[in-house]
């Protein structure tokens, strides 16, 4: 254990002696350091020297005038950049003047201006081919097909003018000619990718008749879109129905249900003629049904004057008389 001891202290003693000397060095030394370090690289001086205070003064103050108008810090391209686009600002007015004092209506000449340049553009889209169809706007494809073809477009264009209301019947003729001269398309192709194109439109109207043709179709989305009259509204039977009703639009009927959770303001009354957008399209007895859901749009055309029974409403037994029925205490808004 003693020899341990000693070794340690003699270790020790030994550390004590090299950093005294390494320290003694230094202070000896002091001179030469301090020499080095005037003489060494050091990073370069932030502050600004007299000729950059020099050379900001004259990029500052270079028309000697200082106020509102010469923003701080602005250099003599920013200026000049500044003071032009003011020169611009009072051209373009005092044209805009000129023009209302010399009866020109600008917003019809930006209208027609836009048009020109939209139509240019799309021509020369076309023109690359980037659409696949390589037509021109200004040239109807129908005058490229021979009579057999042009008969079976037109009777297939009044088909879908009578199924999708929107387009006139020579639009839809006219697509189907674009899709058959111009992308080397069979009729039928053609008739089948147009009514999968109108019946993916968010303003496509369809008749409630035609939904059952096209529901299950797989290329078809389960949506639709209606305009039609609310012929009666029941009491909903679960909690999580808003309204429950029956639509009428002249050529067939569905049941409708505004689920809660459908986030629809809208409250509807029997008698109102209504216009529904991205409804989804169910089965229910046999029959197709419209749900709106948080995709839907509810707009109501003309104000029916029936009653509007929702989920909410209080209903009351009537055993007066002999009445055993319930009787519905309808809110009206």
């Amino acid at each position: 254990m003693s020899s341990r001891n000693a070794t340690r202290d003699v270790v020790s003693d030994a550390e004590q002696t090299t950093e005294q000397l390494t320290i003694g060095e230094a202070i000896e030394d002091d001179g030469g350091l301090l020499a080095e370090a005037e003489c060494g690289e050091h990073a370069p001086e932030l502050r600004p020297t007299v000729e950059l205070e020099r050379q900001g003064r004259i990029d500052y103050d270079w028309s000697r005038t200082a106020g509102l108008d010469h923003p701080y810090g602005m250099t003599l391209a920013d200026e000049e950049r500044r003071l032009g686009e003011e020169q611009e600002l009072d051209r373009n007015r005092e044209r805009a003047l000129a023009a209302e004092e010399a009866g020109i209506d600008r917003e019809r000449s930006c209208r027609a201006q836009t048009e020109r340049e939209s139509s240019e553009r799309v021509r020369d889209f076309r023109d690359r081919g980037v659409l696949g169809s390589g037509g021109d706007p200004d040239v109807d494809p129908r005058e490229h097909l021979d009579a057999e073809t042009l008969g079976g477009v037109n009777r297939y264009g009044m088909h879908l003018a009578e199924r999708f209301r929107g387009p006139t019947r020579g639009a839809y003729a006219k697509q189907l000619a674009e899709k058959v001269a111009c992308q080397d398309m069979g009729l039928t192709a053609a008739v089948l990718k147009t009514n999968e194109e109108v019946a993916k439109g968010t303003d496509a109207i369809q008749p409630i008749a035609t939904v059952e043709e096209w529901m299950g179709h797989p290329r078809y989305p389960i949506q639709a879109n209606v305009e039609a009259e609310v012929r009666t509204l029941y009491q909903p039977a679960a909690v999580n129905q808003q309204q429950v009703g029956v639509l009428d639009d002249g050529s067939a009927t569905a049941k409708l249900t505004i689920w809660k959770r459908s986030r629809v303001g809208t409250v509807l009354r029997e008698g109102d003629w209504v216009r529904l957008l991205n409804c989804e399209v169910g089965w229910y007895g046999g029959q197709p049904t419209l749900a709106c859901t948080s995709e839907s749009e509810v707009r109501v055309l003309e104000r029916g004057d029936g009653p509007s029974p929702r989920n909410g409403t209080v209903t009351h037994a009537d055993f007066s008389a002999g009445k055993t029925g319930q009787k519905l205490d309808v809110l009206r808004d």
